[in-house]
């Protein structure tokens, strides 16, 4: 009998991992790369101080401070535990990158640079190396540095007039009707994230990375479908569906998580039914904050928060048979289904009514 003397985690297969780790490092320069390029065609305001190509030249600062901050602090911390043998080649410099780049992209264009730089310090160094690194952390480095910064920063971070914040308006009271949907779908707003807005790209890319098996396609789609059918039931509800549903699904971090955060390999449960019950708690957990919250967008504490139970959901769910899946995955139907009345109803205020007649007809 032959035993692993080896703290956790233990890479079964390194190349594997480091070929995952490369189609993300693709997926996230190419999303990177558009952003740059969409910000040069977007449109400003007509009394802005700048122009669409320094709002490209701001991003592109953004992406190279991401990189450069991400890769010092892991040299360092690589010389003080004695070894930067990892940074002998370009494999080595794979991981920082992307921590660089994924903390820039969840930031929006007027994030000021010493932000960014605190962003990325905190989620490298608190959010990943001091649980030792790659594979070792709870919860994912990059949000840990947005959350950081948002929750330190928030008013040098707010950007008014974004579709989940008008969409949010117009719920309550407010008129406002969205005149252009491709728009949203190529990108053309001012957005929460300077990563998040190319719907198209990010469809593409998702499906990228569920192929080569970098994010699995049920946590993916589990959280979509929650927040999909949540966003239907709740827009119908209160006679906005169409414009709920797209403004929910393509705008914000919704598609932008899908692709980098919710099904991100470390801080995910691991086991079939784990992922399912983790993607709808992340999605139930976005839509109450962007229903009941001050935040127009809710992903990251709905992600982070999944974080936190996933020990405890990777403890006590133990993988069943079909039987058993079939019967985990109908409660979560269900329970999303109610979410989605639960939400409707809130957001008219009639919740108690609701219950009212519910006890009425029993």
């Amino acid at each position: 009998m032959e035993f692993t003397m080896k703290k956790p985690p233990i890479v079964q297969n390194s190349q594997s991992s480091l070929k995952r780790s490369f189609n993300l490092h693709i997926a996230l320069i190419v999303v990177s790369i558009a952003a740059i390029i969409l910000k040069a065609f977007t449109a400003v305001p007509d009394d802005a101080t700048f122009t669409a190509l320094d709002q490209a030249f701001k991003v592109f600062l953004m992406l190279a401070v991401g990189v450069g901050v991400s890769v010092i602090i892991e040299l360092f911390y690589a010389l003080s535990e004695g070894s930067t043998k990892k940074f002998e080649s370009y494999e080595g410099f794979v991981d920082p990158i992307n921590s660089g780049l994924l903390i820039a992209l969840l930031l929006p264009t007027i994030t000021p640079i010493y932000v960014l730089i605190l962003a990325v310090g905190v989620g490298v160094y608190v959010g990943k190396l001091v649980f030792g690194g790659y594979g070792y952390y709870i919860f994912n480095p990059a949000l840990v540095g947005v959350l950081f910064a948002n929750v330190s920063f928030g008013s040098r971070l707010y950007v008014a007039g974004t579709p989940l914040e008008l969409l949010k308006k117009s719920m309550s009271g407010e008129t406002y009707q969205f005149e252009n949907v491709m728009e949203l779908f190529v990108g053309n707003y001012e957005a929460i994230a300077i990563g998040s807005t190319a719907a198209i790209l990010l469809v593409f890319v998702m499906i990228y990375l569920i192929v080569t098996r970098v994010i699995d396609y049920r946590t993916v789609v589990a959280y979509l479908l929650t927040v999909g059918v949540i966003s239907f039931i709740a827009g119908w509800v209160n006679g906005f569906l169409v414009d709920y549903v797209i403004v929910n699904m393509i705008s914000g971090f919704t598609l932008f998580g899908a692709a980098f955060l919710v099904a991100e390999s470390v801080s995910s449960p691991t086991s079939r039914e784990t992922k399912y019950i983790y993607a709808v708690v992340i999605g139930i957990m976005m839509m109450l904050v962007r229903v009941l919250g001050n935040e127009a967008e809710g992903l990251v504490f709905a992600v982070l928060f999944g974080n936190m139970i996933t020990p405890f959901i990777n403890r006590t769910v133990k993988r069943s048979n079909k039987q058993g899946l079939i019967k985990t995955v109908s409660i979560l139907a269900v329970s999303v289904i109610l979410m989605g009345f639960v939400l409707g109803f809130l957001l008219q205020n009639r919740l108690i009514e609701a219950f009212a007649s519910l006890g009425g007809m029993m």
